[in-house]
């Protein structure tokens, strides 16, 4: 009982606030409208389906196995942080799955932190349309979201975006790799700060801490930490002269 109340409460603070707001002024229509919560609800849905599958053997039944896993998923997703099981010796299917959700993240203008929903959906449609213009390199695709035609600008700033995130993420891992950790350890290490999640893998796993880093990649991650708490760029533009 008290893992399903955590998990729809996780799963609650993960929703962009304004729907909140929008429901409060009546407009209910606004769930069934956005584009957003279709992509969150779609993603936790098939990672706790993809998850629980998975790690059946491990518990011999599927209430069990869905008990753990769709609580895991939300947790890694809203970036909370709660653990009720040791992923860490969940076969390495689960673990990719839990590693790429800890860099998809929450929904934007949620409690969560990560890349975040919306701009997860319109780099992925941002592709699909290159694709189509390769295809047919005269045709004219528009690009829109929440039913919305974005312009260039936009479109630029979420991908400045994705490549600064990228920039420093491959950064701390390489420094972090400094520390005598493997790169499973030094990667979940640097996604699980920079997204905000908590627990990594390996030595920083569920049943781990951070206290054995040196200082040199506890530093690292301080940075990370606040990079991505604060969206990379005010973090970056404090370094600017």
């Amino acid at each position: 009982y008290i893992d399903g109340v955590i998990t729809v409460f996780m799963l609650i603070f993960s929703l962009n606030f304004t729907l909140y707001y929008l429901l409060l002024l009546g407009n209910f229509r606004a769930l069934i409208k956005s584009e957003e919560l279709r992509w969150f609800g779609g993603i936790v849905l098939a990672a706790t389906v993809a998850v629980t599958l998975n790690v059946l053997p491990l518990y011999g039944g599927i209430g069990k196995a869905f008990r753990y896993a769709v609580f895991t998923v939300s947790s890694i997703i809203s970036t909370t942080g709660f653990i009720t099981a040791d992923f860490a010796l969940w076969p390495a299917f689960s673990q990719a799955v839990l590693v790429l959700l800890m860099f998809i993240g929450a929904c934007a203008g949620s409690t969560g932190g990560g890349i975040k929903i919306s701009r997860i959906a319109v780099i992925c449609k941002t592709a699909v349309n290159n694709i189509r213009r390769q295809l047919s390199p005269r045709s004219v695709v528009p690009l829109k979201y929440e039913g919305k035609l974005l312009d260039k600008n936009t479109e630029s700033g979420i991908t400045g975006y994705l490549y600064t995130f990228l920039v420093i993420a491959s950064a701390s891992a390489l420094l972090l790799s400094l520390d005598n950790l493997n790169f499973t350890e030094a990667f979940s290490a640097m996604a699980a700060c920079l997204n905000n999640v908590g627990p990594g893998l390996g030595k920083v796993g569920p049943t781990g801490n951070f206290g054995g880093l040196s200082a040199l990649s506890k530093c690292v991650l301080i940075f990370d930490m606040l990079a991505g708490r604060l969206e990379l760029f005010p973090m970056l533009a404090l370094f600017s002269p």
